[in-house]
Protein backbone atom coordinates (compact mmCIF):
# COMPACT_ATOMS: atom_id res chain seq x y z
CA UNK A 1 0.00 0.00 0.00
CA UNK A 2 1.39 3.06 -1.04
CA UNK A 3 1.59 6.11 1.05
CA UNK A 4 -1.08 7.67 -0.88
CA UNK A 5 -3.49 4.89 -0.31
CA UNK A 6 -3.55 5.56 3.40
CA UNK A 7 -5.08 8.84 2.83
CA UNK A 8 -8.18 7.34 1.35
CA UNK A 9 -9.43 6.02 4.71
CA UNK A 10 -12.46 7.77 6.05
CA UNK A 11 -11.74 10.64 8.34
CA UNK A 12 -13.22 10.91 11.77
CA UNK A 13 -15.31 14.17 12.16
CA UNK A 14 -14.39 16.03 15.26
CA UNK A 15 -17.06 18.41 16.63
CA UNK A 16 -16.23 21.27 18.80
CA UNK A 17 -18.10 21.17 22.09
CA UNK A 18 -21.24 23.37 22.08
CA UNK A 19 -20.61 26.43 24.09
CA UNK A 20 -22.84 26.69 27.11
CA UNK A 21 -25.67 29.23 26.86
CA UNK A 22 -24.59 32.69 27.73
CA UNK A 23 -25.87 34.23 30.86
CA UNK A 24 -27.25 37.70 30.52
CA UNK A 25 -24.77 40.34 31.36
CA UNK A 26 -24.81 41.29 34.95
CA UNK A 27 -25.89 44.77 33.92
CA UNK A 28 -28.94 43.43 32.18
CA UNK A 29 -29.85 41.44 35.25
CA UNK A 30 -29.60 44.49 37.58
CA UNK A 31 -31.56 46.93 35.38
CA UNK A 32 -34.94 46.58 37.14
CA UNK A 33 -33.32 47.04 40.53
CA UNK A 34 -31.46 50.17 39.42
CA UNK A 35 -34.64 51.71 37.99
CA UNK A 36 -36.45 51.04 41.23
CA UNK A 37 -33.61 52.62 43.21
CA UNK A 38 -33.60 55.62 40.93
CA UNK A 39 -37.33 56.05 41.36
CA UNK A 40 -36.95 55.77 45.12
CA UNK A 41 -34.17 58.31 45.10
CA UNK A 42 -36.17 60.67 42.96
CA UNK A 43 -39.18 60.24 45.20
CA UNK A 44 -37.00 60.91 48.22
CA UNK A 45 -35.56 64.02 46.62
CA UNK A 46 -39.05 65.22 45.74
CA UNK A 47 -40.18 64.58 49.30
CA UNK A 48 -37.22 66.56 50.59
CA UNK A 49 -38.10 69.43 48.26
CA UNK A 50 -41.72 69.32 49.39
CA UNK A 51 -40.67 69.26 53.02
CA UNK A 52 -38.34 72.19 52.42
CA UNK A 53 -41.13 74.09 50.66
CA UNK A 54 -43.51 73.35 53.50
CA UNK A 55 -40.93 74.53 56.01
CA UNK A 56 -40.39 77.70 53.98
CA UNK A 57 -44.14 78.32 53.70
CA UNK A 58 -44.60 77.70 57.40
CA UNK A 59 -41.66 79.95 58.21
CA UNK A 60 -42.98 82.73 55.98
CA UNK A 61 -46.43 82.29 57.46
CA UNK A 62 -45.00 82.40 60.97
CA UNK A 63 -43.09 85.57 60.13
CA UNK A 64 -46.20 87.16 58.61
CA UNK A 65 -48.29 86.11 61.60
CA UNK A 66 -45.67 87.53 63.95
CA UNK A 67 -45.63 90.79 62.01
CA UNK A 68 -49.43 90.93 61.99
CA UNK A 69 -49.60 90.34 65.73
CA UNK A 70 -46.86 92.90 66.32
CA UNK A 71 -48.79 95.38 64.16
CA UNK A 72 -51.97 94.90 66.19
CA UNK A 73 -50.09 95.26 69.46
CA UNK A 74 -48.28 98.36 68.20
CA UNK A 75 -51.54 99.99 67.15
CA UNK A 76 -53.07 99.37 70.56
CA UNK A 77 -49.92 100.80 72.17
CA UNK A 78 -50.04 103.93 70.00
CA UNK A 79 -53.70 104.54 70.84
CA UNK A 80 -52.89 104.02 74.51
CA UNK A 81 -50.07 106.59 74.38
CA UNK A 82 -52.24 109.28 72.81
CA UNK A 83 -55.16 108.61 75.16
CA UNK A 84 -52.94 108.75 78.26
CA UNK A 85 -51.16 111.92 77.11
CA UNK A 86 -54.45 113.51 76.15
CA UNK A 87 -55.93 112.84 79.58
CA UNK A 88 -52.96 114.10 81.60
CA UNK A 89 -51.51 116.86 79.41
CA UNK A 90 -54.62 118.36 77.79
CA UNK A 91 -57.91 117.41 79.45
CA UNK A 92 -56.97 118.02 83.09
CA UNK A 93 -55.14 121.35 82.67
CA UNK A 94 -57.68 122.64 80.13
CA UNK A 95 -60.65 122.26 82.46
CA UNK A 96 -58.62 123.46 85.42
CA UNK A 97 -58.02 126.76 83.59
CA UNK A 98 -61.60 126.97 82.35
CA UNK A 99 -63.23 126.32 85.72
CA UNK A 100 -63.17 129.63 87.58
CA UNK A 101 -61.64 131.53 84.64
CA UNK A 102 -63.19 134.85 85.62
CA UNK A 103 -61.96 134.55 89.18
CA UNK A 104 -58.37 133.77 88.21
CA UNK A 105 -55.53 136.18 88.87
CA UNK A 106 -55.45 137.26 85.22
CA UNK A 107 -58.64 136.31 83.32
CA UNK A 108 -57.50 137.94 80.09
CA UNK A 109 -54.61 135.46 79.89
CA UNK A 110 -56.81 132.37 80.23
CA UNK A 111 -57.76 132.17 76.50
CA UNK A 112 -54.06 132.37 75.58
CA UNK A 113 -53.28 129.53 77.96
CA UNK A 114 -56.14 127.45 76.57
CA UNK A 115 -54.76 127.95 73.06
CA UNK A 116 -51.68 125.97 74.04
CA UNK A 117 -53.84 122.95 74.90
CA UNK A 118 -55.83 123.38 71.69
CA UNK A 119 -52.56 123.15 69.74
CA UNK A 120 -51.56 119.99 71.61
CA UNK A 121 -54.90 118.33 70.81
CA UNK A 122 -54.52 119.36 67.18
CA UNK A 123 -51.13 117.63 67.19
CA UNK A 124 -52.62 114.38 68.52
CA UNK A 125 -55.36 114.54 65.89
CA UNK A 126 -52.99 114.94 62.94
CA UNK A 127 -50.54 112.41 64.39
CA UNK A 128 -53.21 109.70 64.46
CA UNK A 129 -54.50 110.78 61.07
CA UNK A 130 -51.12 109.95 59.50
CA UNK A 131 -50.88 106.42 60.90
CA UNK A 132 -50.63 103.37 58.63
CA UNK A 133 -52.69 100.74 60.46
CA UNK A 134 -53.29 96.97 60.11
CA UNK A 135 -56.34 96.00 58.06
CA UNK A 136 -58.02 94.59 61.18
CA UNK A 137 -57.83 98.03 62.81
CA UNK A 138 -59.18 100.18 59.97
CA UNK A 139 -62.62 100.44 61.55
CA UNK A 140 -61.27 101.41 64.95
CA UNK A 141 -58.86 103.89 63.36
CA UNK A 142 -61.66 105.63 61.45
CA UNK A 143 -63.65 106.24 64.63
CA UNK A 144 -60.55 107.14 66.66
CA UNK A 145 -59.50 109.88 64.25
CA UNK A 146 -63.06 111.22 64.16
CA UNK A 147 -63.21 111.30 67.97
CA UNK A 148 -59.93 113.22 68.16
CA UNK A 149 -61.21 115.62 65.50
CA UNK A 150 -64.33 116.34 67.53
CA UNK A 151 -62.23 117.03 70.60
CA UNK A 152 -59.96 119.42 68.73
CA UNK A 153 -62.94 121.30 67.27
CA UNK A 154 -64.62 121.54 70.67
CA UNK A 155 -61.54 122.88 72.47
CA UNK A 156 -60.96 125.40 69.70
CA UNK A 157 -64.57 126.59 69.90
CA UNK A 158 -64.42 126.96 73.69
CA UNK A 159 -61.18 128.93 73.53
CA UNK A 160 -62.66 131.23 70.86
CA UNK A 161 -65.80 132.03 72.87
CA UNK A 162 -64.16 132.44 76.27
CA UNK A 163 -63.13 136.14 75.95
CA UNK A 164 -66.75 137.06 75.24
CA UNK A 165 -68.04 134.75 77.96
CA UNK A 166 -65.93 136.34 80.70
CA UNK A 167 -66.72 139.83 79.44
CA UNK A 168 -69.67 141.87 80.57
CA UNK A 169 -71.05 142.62 77.14
CA UNK A 170 -74.36 141.90 75.47
CA UNK A 171 -73.01 138.71 73.86
CA UNK A 172 -71.96 137.07 77.12
CA UNK A 173 -75.03 134.83 77.37
CA UNK A 174 -74.72 133.75 73.74
CA UNK A 175 -71.05 132.85 74.26
CA UNK A 176 -71.89 130.75 77.32
CA UNK A 177 -74.49 128.83 75.31
CA UNK A 178 -72.00 128.22 72.50
CA UNK A 179 -69.47 126.86 74.99
CA UNK A 180 -72.11 124.46 76.33
CA UNK A 181 -72.72 123.37 72.73
CA UNK A 182 -69.02 122.62 72.24
CA UNK A 183 -69.18 120.42 75.34
CA UNK A 184 -71.70 118.24 73.49
CA UNK A 185 -68.99 117.48 70.92
CA UNK A 186 -66.76 116.25 73.72
CA UNK A 187 -69.55 114.00 74.96
CA UNK A 188 -70.05 112.63 71.43
CA UNK A 189 -66.34 111.86 71.20
CA UNK A 190 -66.47 109.99 74.51
CA UNK A 191 -69.42 107.88 73.33
CA UNK A 192 -67.71 107.17 70.01
CA UNK A 193 -64.55 105.99 71.75
CA UNK A 194 -66.40 103.85 74.31
CA UNK A 195 -68.86 102.26 71.85
CA UNK A 196 -66.71 101.98 68.73
CA UNK A 197 -62.98 102.51 69.14
CA UNK A 198 -62.24 100.41 72.23
CA UNK A 199 -64.57 97.47 71.33
CA UNK A 200 -63.19 97.22 67.78
CA UNK A 201 -59.60 97.21 69.03
CA UNK A 202 -60.37 94.52 71.61
CA UNK A 203 -62.24 92.47 69.00
CA UNK A 204 -59.29 92.54 66.59
CA UNK A 205 -56.88 91.53 69.35
CA UNK A 206 -59.12 88.65 70.46
CA UNK A 207 -59.56 87.28 66.93
CA UNK A 208 -55.79 87.28 66.50
CA UNK A 209 -55.42 85.29 69.71
CA UNK A 210 -53.68 88.15 71.49
CA UNK A 211 -54.22 88.35 75.23
CA UNK A 212 -52.86 90.53 78.00
CA UNK A 213 -53.39 93.76 76.05
CA UNK A 214 -55.35 96.50 77.82
CA UNK A 215 -57.17 99.18 75.82
CA UNK A 216 -57.55 102.30 77.99
CA UNK A 217 -60.81 104.12 78.60
CA UNK A 218 -61.01 107.68 77.33
CA UNK A 219 -63.42 110.23 78.79
CA UNK A 220 -62.70 113.85 77.92
CA UNK A 221 -65.82 115.55 79.32
CA UNK A 222 -65.41 115.64 83.13
CA UNK A 223 -69.17 115.47 83.80
CA UNK A 224 -72.49 116.25 82.14
CA UNK A 225 -72.86 119.43 84.16
CA UNK A 226 -70.79 121.14 81.45
CA UNK A 227 -73.66 120.58 79.00
CA UNK A 228 -76.03 123.03 80.76
CA UNK A 229 -75.43 126.75 80.00
CA UNK A 230 -76.46 127.68 83.55
CA UNK A 231 -73.85 125.33 85.04
CA UNK A 232 -71.23 126.48 82.52
CA UNK A 233 -71.79 130.09 83.60
CA UNK A 234 -71.55 129.18 87.29
CA UNK A 235 -68.27 127.32 86.74
CA UNK A 236 -66.60 129.85 84.45
CA UNK A 237 -67.95 133.09 85.90
CA UNK A 238 -68.71 132.14 89.47
CA UNK A 239 -72.30 133.32 89.06
CA UNK A 240 -75.29 132.83 86.77
CA UNK A 241 -76.44 135.85 84.75
CA UNK A 242 -80.15 136.64 85.04
CA UNK A 243 -80.45 135.98 81.29
CA UNK A 244 -79.59 132.33 82.00
CA UNK A 245 -81.95 131.97 84.93
CA UNK A 246 -79.81 133.46 87.66
CA UNK A 247 -81.57 135.01 90.60
CA UNK A 248 -81.84 138.78 90.16
CA UNK A 249 -79.77 140.63 92.71
CA UNK A 250 -81.70 142.73 95.14
CA UNK A 251 -80.34 146.07 96.19
CA UNK A 252 -78.73 149.07 94.57
CA UNK A 253 -75.86 148.70 92.09
CA UNK A 254 -73.18 151.35 92.01
CA UNK A 255 -69.48 152.14 91.69
CA UNK A 256 -67.38 155.23 92.25
CA UNK A 257 -63.97 156.15 90.82
CA UNK A 258 -61.93 157.43 93.76
CA UNK A 259 -58.84 158.42 91.79
CA UNK A 260 -56.26 157.57 89.12
CA UNK A 261 -52.49 157.09 89.47
CA UNK A 262 -49.68 156.48 87.03
CA UNK A 263 -47.26 153.69 87.88
CA UNK A 264 -43.53 154.09 87.29
CA UNK A 265 -41.24 151.28 86.14
CA UNK A 266 -40.01 150.78 89.71
CA UNK A 267 -43.58 150.15 90.93
CA UNK A 268 -44.21 153.48 92.64
CA UNK A 269 -47.40 155.33 91.80
CA UNK A 270 -48.16 159.03 91.48
CA UNK A 271 -51.70 160.32 91.68
CA UNK A 272 -52.95 162.42 88.78
CA UNK A 273 -53.91 166.00 89.64
CA UNK A 274 -56.11 168.68 88.15
CA UNK A 275 -53.18 170.34 86.35
CA UNK A 276 -51.17 169.08 83.38
CA UNK A 277 -49.81 165.64 84.26
CA UNK A 278 -46.57 165.16 82.33
CA UNK A 279 -45.71 161.51 81.85
CA UNK A 280 -42.39 160.38 80.30
CA UNK A 281 -43.03 158.58 77.03
CA UNK A 282 -41.79 154.98 76.69
CA UNK A 283 -42.38 152.52 73.86
CA UNK A 284 -43.66 150.02 76.45
CA UNK A 285 -46.44 152.43 77.40
CA UNK A 286 -47.65 153.92 80.65
CA UNK A 287 -49.64 152.09 83.31
CA UNK A 288 -52.61 153.92 84.80
CA UNK A 289 -54.16 152.52 87.98
CA UNK A 290 -57.83 153.21 88.67
CA UNK A 291 -59.09 153.08 92.27
CA UNK A 292 -62.68 151.79 92.15
CA UNK A 293 -65.11 151.66 95.08
CA UNK A 294 -68.29 149.55 95.17
CA UNK A 295 -70.68 152.18 96.50
CA UNK A 296 -73.79 150.04 96.00
CA UNK A 297 -75.32 147.21 97.98
CA UNK A 298 -74.82 144.38 95.48
CA UNK A 299 -71.82 142.16 94.79
CA UNK A 300 -70.97 142.69 91.14
CA UNK A 301 -69.03 140.59 88.64
CA UNK A 302 -67.01 141.47 85.54
CA UNK A 303 -66.92 145.20 86.24
CA UNK A 304 -65.43 147.08 83.29
CA UNK A 305 -63.06 150.03 83.60
CA UNK A 306 -61.90 152.21 80.72
CA UNK A 307 -59.67 155.10 79.62
CA UNK A 308 -60.08 157.18 76.49
CA UNK A 309 -58.51 160.41 75.16
CA UNK A 310 -59.70 163.40 73.16
CA UNK A 311 -57.85 166.06 71.22
CA UNK A 312 -59.29 168.35 68.64
CA UNK A 313 -57.95 167.43 65.20
CA UNK A 314 -56.54 164.06 66.28
CA UNK A 315 -57.96 160.56 65.99
CA UNK A 316 -57.41 159.15 69.46
CA UNK A 317 -59.28 155.84 69.15
CA UNK A 318 -55.97 153.93 69.23
CA UNK A 319 -55.51 155.12 72.81
CA UNK A 320 -58.83 153.75 74.08
CA UNK A 321 -58.31 150.80 76.42
CA UNK A 322 -60.45 148.78 78.84
CA UNK A 323 -59.85 146.39 81.70
CA UNK A 324 -61.98 144.36 84.06
CA UNK A 325 -62.40 143.73 87.76
CA UNK A 326 -63.63 140.17 88.28
CA UNK A 327 -65.71 140.87 91.37
CA UNK A 328 -66.50 143.79 93.63
CA UNK A 329 -68.11 143.61 97.06
CA UNK A 330 -70.08 146.51 98.54
CA UNK A 331 -67.94 148.78 100.72
CA UNK A 332 -64.57 147.62 99.32
CA UNK A 333 -62.12 149.28 96.91
CA UNK A 334 -60.32 147.65 94.00
CA UNK A 335 -57.42 148.58 91.71
CA UNK A 336 -57.69 148.21 87.95
CA UNK A 337 -54.59 148.68 85.76
CA UNK A 338 -54.77 149.90 82.16
CA UNK A 339 -51.69 150.27 79.96
CA UNK A 340 -51.78 153.09 77.39
CA UNK A 341 -49.26 152.67 74.56
CA UNK A 342 -49.05 155.51 72.01
CA UNK A 343 -46.36 153.53 70.18
CA UNK A 344 -49.08 151.24 68.82
CA UNK A 345 -50.77 154.13 67.02
CA UNK A 346 -50.14 154.80 63.34
CA UNK A 347 -48.41 158.13 64.12
CA UNK A 348 -47.09 158.00 67.71
CA UNK A 349 -45.39 161.38 67.38
CA UNK A 350 -48.82 163.05 67.11
CA UNK A 351 -49.43 162.23 70.78
CA UNK A 352 -46.06 163.29 72.21
CA UNK A 353 -45.57 166.69 73.87
CA UNK A 354 -49.25 167.44 73.26
CA UNK A 355 -51.75 167.95 76.13
CA UNK A 356 -54.55 165.37 75.83
CA UNK A 357 -57.89 165.20 77.61
CA UNK A 358 -58.03 161.83 79.34
CA UNK A 359 -61.23 160.39 80.82
CA UNK A 360 -61.01 157.41 83.15
CA UNK A 361 -63.87 155.61 84.79
CA UNK A 362 -65.89 152.53 85.65
CA UNK A 363 -68.67 151.62 83.23
CA UNK A 364 -72.10 152.07 84.86
CA UNK A 365 -74.06 148.92 85.64
CA UNK A 366 -77.63 148.23 84.54
CA UNK A 367 -79.91 149.87 87.08
CA UNK A 368 -77.21 152.20 88.39
CA UNK A 369 -78.83 155.57 88.96
CA UNK A 370 -75.94 157.75 90.16
CA UNK A 371 -73.32 157.84 87.40
CA UNK A 372 -71.65 161.22 87.90
CA UNK A 373 -69.02 159.74 90.21
CA UNK A 374 -68.10 156.95 87.81
CA UNK A 375 -65.69 159.08 85.76
CA UNK A 376 -62.88 161.61 86.21
CA UNK A 377 -61.12 163.79 83.60
CA UNK A 378 -57.44 164.75 83.57
CA UNK A 379 -55.03 166.65 81.33
CA UNK A 380 -52.18 164.34 80.33
CA UNK A 381 -49.04 165.04 78.26
CA UNK A 382 -46.62 162.32 77.17
CA UNK A 383 -43.21 164.01 77.14
CA UNK A 384 -40.03 163.05 75.33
Amino acid sequence: MSFFDEGDEPRTAIRSPKPPPRRPPARARRGATDDRTLLIRRAGAAAVVIVVLIIIVLAVRAILNHQAIAGLKNYNAEVTTIVNDEQSIVRGPFFMELDGALGSSNPSEVPTTLQQYVNLEDGYYHQAEDWSVPAQMVGAQTYFVEALGLRYEALQGIETQLPTAIGNGSQQTHAIKLIAGEMEKLLASDVMYADRVAPLIEQALTRAGISGQATPASQFLPDIGWLAPKDVAQRILGFVPTSLGGTPATGTPGHELLGVSVQASNGTTTALTSGINKIPYTSAGSTFVLNVFNSGTITEYAVTTEIHFKKLGLSTSCLTKTSQIQKTVPGLTYLSSIVITPATCASPSDFINVPLDMTAGVVPLPGETVKTNNFQTFLVEFTQ
